[in-house]
């Protein structure tokens, strides 16, 4: 009984007596110190060595890759990584780790109590000394003075990017006691999975021979990957322009979906780079240059599908019923979109840059210089391009209308980036510029309200005045209520002025709508009414006179008598 009793108030007091603790999986690494950073570096690479030994890299066993990725994240956290390209600090991170594990499985390293701790790392004024050095090496840890690692000490910046220098230079030495043998080896050549694994074990011997820092056969898996990436990609862009061929006018739905094949593309080069990292483990400066170039094709690639997008987007607005496709608000809705895919795709330069390691400053010169050039050599485009902006913003004339412009008389037909179309009135079809027709003045046909005519009658000079009276009130009856007549533009007949050989008797009236076929059937009316009315009140009209002049063989002119 008092062995229960026992048993119960340890139970009580006691509660965890027994239990084995679990650390917290978002307990961040203890980095507080030159010790603490070098303890839970070791640790850690220690984890991760006996995973990798005896599960290699690849397994479906969730809680491995949970380890796995633990592993992973205090190792990279006990590292300065911040000067490293974002691209890039994951694969140098690890290589650096298996390096420095290798140099310090080698090296005599001081007494744990001579490593310092945070105490000793305080100076007598309280604040904390900057670096610590391992003796007779250049492994530094460098206090963290700002950023999310503030007041932590790390692997500095210099050690990461030496660490495969440092492991060079000792790897001739022996392991010491309890080392985890062989580690930069089995990371640097085990394939990153099992199946490739025995593939690679059934290869002759030459093949796994290390040249340029990578076995052979990894050379050729990354020659293969690379070659099977770059066909994929031609691929894709070819079938997608064929898709595409014709733009929307080629049916707006197969325009659409020809993009499909461009956003395929995008993911080929990123997951040529999941099989040369996690797959063929390439790594050192092999690794940085083909990662490099094909974040550099999967920015561009992306790009190119932002532009489409832009494009497409406008096209798709365009379709709409109630938007003329080729008049000048469906212009500007095209312009607008594809301005803002111009900017997205920019900004996705830039961003992609950043994750790159380029600097922001280097990117924006480099734009200022190509943008200077490319304004250079092509003025007249550009030119033409803002052209087609003011006309845009301006609207003095639309799709379907007439117009009268640089001497031409046309229907205009189209207005695109560069220059807009007009059907002459004889059939042919005019292209003009946009700059020039920004700054030309530009009379629209199209847009009269009415149409006018003005008509001039020659009378007789001696025709008197009740005959004169009487065939203005003969075009005045003929043109009251005449068809297309509105009441605030009354027409006017009038005699106009004595000429030398007639009296001018001018008339004018206005039609509405201004339909031109119509009007020029009325007015072939008016003028058949005219000449019917003024023969029955015996009105003539006067002929034009003219005057022959004739040299005779001397010279002087012979004028005869006038008609």
């Amino acid at each position: 009984m008092k062995y229960l009793w026992l048993v119960f108030f340890l139970s009580v007091v006691f509660p965890s007596l027994g239990e084995e603790e679990v650390e917290h999986p978002l307990l961040p690494a203890d980095t507080s110190s030159p010790r603490a950073t070098l303890n839970t570096f070791v640790e850690s690479c220690e984890n991760a060595y006996d995973l990798l030994k005896n599960n290699g890299r690849s397994s479906h066993d969730a809680e491995f890759m949970g380890d796995a990725r633990d592993a992973v994240r205090r190792i990279k956290r006990c590292m300065d990584l911040s000067e490293i390209a974002e691209f890039r600090r994951d694969n140098s991170a690890k290589e650096a780790a298996v390096s420095l594990k290798e140099v310090l499985d080698r090296i005599e390293l001081p007494k744990e109590k001579q490593i310092p701790d945070r105490e000793m790392m305080t100076a007598k004024d309280g604040g904390l000394i900057e670096k610590w050095t391992i003796p007779d090496t250049e492994i530094t840890f460098q206090l963290m003075k700002e950023g999310p690692y503030e007041g932590s000490y790390l692997f500095s910046a210099y050690t990461i990017e030496n660490s495969t220098d440092f492991y060079g230079r000792i790897k001739h030495l022996p392991y010491k006691e309890g080392a985890t043998e062989n580690f930069a080896k089995i990371y640097l050549t085990s394939p990153g999975s099992k199946w490739l694994a025995e593939v690679v074990k059934r290869l002759p011997a030459s093949w796994q021979e290390r040249k340029s820092g990578q076995a052979v056969w990894q050379w050729v898996g990354m020659t293969a990957v690379l070659i099977l990436t770059a066909m994929a990609m031609v691929i894709l862009y070819y079938i997608g322009r064929r898709v595409s061929r014709g733009g929307a006018e080629g049916g707006l739905f197969k325009y659409v979906l020809g993009l499909a094949f461009p956003i395929m593309a995008v993911f080929i080069p990123a997951q040529a780079q999941s099989v040369i990292t996690d797959e063929l483990v390439i790594s050192g400066l092999t690794l940085h240059v083909v990662k490099f170039n094909l974040s550099l094709i999967t920015l561009f690639a992306g790009m190119v599908v932002i532009l489409g997008i832009g494009r497409r987007v406008g096209e798709v607005i365009v379709s709409a019923p109630h938007i003329a496709a080729r008049s000048i608000d469906a212009q500007l809705i095209r312009v607008m979109c594809r301005l803002m895919g111009f900017s997205a795709a920019m900004v996705l330069l830039l961003q992609g840059g950043k994750h790159l390691g380029i600097p922001l400053s280097s990117l924006l010169a480099g734009a200022g210089v190509i943008g200077m050039a490319l304004a250079l050599s092509a003025q007249d485009v550009l030119k033409n391009v803002f052209g087609s902006i003011m006309l845009i913003m301006d609207k003095p004339f639309s799709v379907g209308e007439r117009i009268k412009v640089k001497g031409y008389d046309g229907v205009v037909e189209e207005i695109g980036l560069r220059s807009t179309k007009i059907r002459l009135l004889n059939g042919h079809q005019a292209s003009i510029p946009n700059e020039a027709m920004a700054r030309d003045d530009i009379e629209n046909v199209g847009r009269r309200p009415f149409i006018r005519r003005v008509s001039k009658i020659r009378l007789p000079v001696d025709i008197g005045s009740a005959q004169a009276e009487a065939s203005v009130k003969i075009i005045e009856d003929l043109l009251k209520d005449h068809e297309g007549l509105n009441a605030g533009f009354p027409p006017r007949v009038w005699v106009n002025d004595f000429e030398d050989d007639h009296l001018e008797l001018k008339m004018m009236y206005w039609y509405h709508p201004p339909e031109y076929w119509e009007f020029t059937k009325h007015a072939d009316w008016v003028n058949r009414e005219i000449l019917s009315r003024f023969e029955a009140a015996g009105i003539s009209i006067a002929l034009p006179s003219f005057t022959t002049k004739v040299d005779d063989e001397s010279g002087s002119p012979v004028i005869p008598p006038q008609s």
